[in-house]
Order: C-alpha cells, then sequence, then structure tokens
C-alpha cells in the first residue's frame, strides 16, 4: 500500500491510500485497523496506474488525524509527512 497525500489549498488535504493487485493480506490488516476504529473511505473506487489496476481509499485528511501516523507505518511509501505539524526552533 501505498499512503499519498494531495494538497488542496494549505489547510485542506486528500489522503489516497493505493494498494496493488498483489497486496491483499496488506489490504486485509488495512481494512480490520480501519474497522476496529470505525471509519470507511469517503469513496473506494480502482485506478489504472503503469498498466496495473489498483484499488483506491480516499479520505478527507481531518477524519484521519490521529490515525495518519498508524495509516503510514503499514504503507510501502508514503508522503504523510507533510500531514505533520512542523515544529520550528
Amino acid at each position: 500500500m501505498n499512503l499519498e497525500v494531495i494538497n488542496i489549498t494549505a489547510d485542506e488535504q486528500r489522503v489516497l491510500l493505493v494498494f496493488g493487485g498483489e497486496e491483499s493480506e496488506q489490504r486485509e490488516k488495512v481494512d480490520a485497523y480501519l474497522k476496529s476504529h470505525h471509519l470507511e473511505p469517503k469513496r473506494q473506487y480502482t485506478e489504472n496506474r503503469n498498466d496495473q489496476e489498483h484499488l483506491v481509499y480516499f479520505f478527507g485528511q481531518c477524519y484521519l488525524e490521529g490515525h495518519i501516523d498508524q495509516l503510514s507505518s503499514m504503507a510501502i511509501d508514503s508522503n504523510a509527512e507533510a500531514l505533520r505539524p512542523h515544529v520550528h526552533e
């Protein structure tokens, strides 16, 4: 699974969880995590990337607040760093 963050505005992001065809075991783990926290995608669809079908879960960032770190740790590739507040020293 890849976790992708799309910046809509400075204060608004979308989060995509993107699963490749051979990631059914990982998807089961993510699905179990989402279900145990009463979370579900706003949308779910398939998308062709590099001639391969991928399952995409679409979320608003605020909806996943408090869960990004856990989902990022489950991801193979993640740009979730964009969602974490930056502390300036």
